[in-house]
């Protein structure tokens, strides 16, 4: 199990640091980040936050998210080792 989980349909309007605080709620954040376009510097609407402990990362997977309206969709992020092995 990870402790780092990835988020989906993140608002636009979310930076960052409003995505580490909405997740704090479930324990400590280590880091988290929203992915930017390279050439627009835009939220490309997905990102990763990762928990210091792996059981604040599984209560976060197993609630329901929702910022600005918006329903996140959010699931616990692979490995990248494990990404190619199949």
């Amino acid at each position: 199990m990870s402790n780092r989980i990835f988020v989906a349909r993140i608002p636009w309007s979310i930076c960052k640091i409003a995505l580490k605080n909405h997740f704090s709620k479930f324990g400590p954040v280590s880091d988290g980040y929203v992915v930017l376009d390279r050439i627009t510097k835009r939220s490309k609407g997905y990102g990763f936050v990762s928990f210091v402990t792996k059981e604040a990362a599984n209560n976060a997977v197993n609630s329901v998210h929702e910022m600005d309206g918006k329903q996140l969709v959010v699931n616990l992020a692979f490995e990248k080792e494990n990404i190619n092995t199949k």
